[in-house]
């Protein structure tokens, strides 16, 4: 059985009109606990209108950061999204469990290597977490992202993106695809 560790929410963040990131604080006695691998979920655990509900979502973190950080889209008839997206606070506390997955990526800072990645809206998540500790922890790597989206304001993590793309010239190469972007 799935152990849960209530975590209090240190930060909400706006990311587009329909996604946040959610920032937890993660006690020094449970660090080890939420030690993750880019790429892995945790399960969040909350009790809504009196239903328990469960929800996976992706670390969108980097390894090295020291943050525990999950993305959230609200859904259409989503509840628990609807939740996060609208009500969510910090100082509440949302039920976690420890980091699980295998669509991982374990950087190495003796890797050369040249990554690829295709990602299109929330999916960015496990990705985002990938690409920047393959930035931040593999100097002699590579990783280019195709991300699609329907247009720029209703693509997450576009701001960080943009900086990581002009922080890592030459090794980050950002390839946006947007499909019902209005040129005017």
């Amino acid at each position: 059985m799935t152990k849960f560790y209530d975590l209090i929410v240190r930060e909400v963040k706006k990311e587009t009109d329909e996604a946040v990131s959610v920032l937890f604080g993660v006690p020094e006695d449970i660090k080890d606990v939420f030690k993750f691998i880019p790429g892995q979920y945790v399960t969040i655990q909350h009790e809504l209108n009196g239903e328990q509900l469960r929800r996976d979502y992706s670390i969108c973190s980097s390894v090295n950061s020291g943050e525990l950080r999950i993305a959230v889209k609200r859904m259409e008839g989503g509840r628990f999204s609807t939740f996060a997206t609208t009500d969510l606070k910090p100082g509440m506390k949302l039920s976690v469990s420890p980091p699980n997955g295998k669509f991982i990526l374990e950087p190495d800072a003796r890797k050369r290597k040249n990554y690829l990645a295709f990602a299109s809206g929330s999916g960015i998540t496990p990705v985002f977490s990938m690409l920047q500790s393959v930035l931040e922890i593999e100097p002699e790597s590579t990783f280019t992202l195709v991300y699609g989206n329907r247009s720029s304001e209703k693509t997450i993590f576009r701001n960080e993106l943009d900086r990581l793309a002009a922080g890592y010239p030459g090794r980050f190469n950002l390839i946006y695809v947007l499909s019902r972007q209005v040129n005017e």
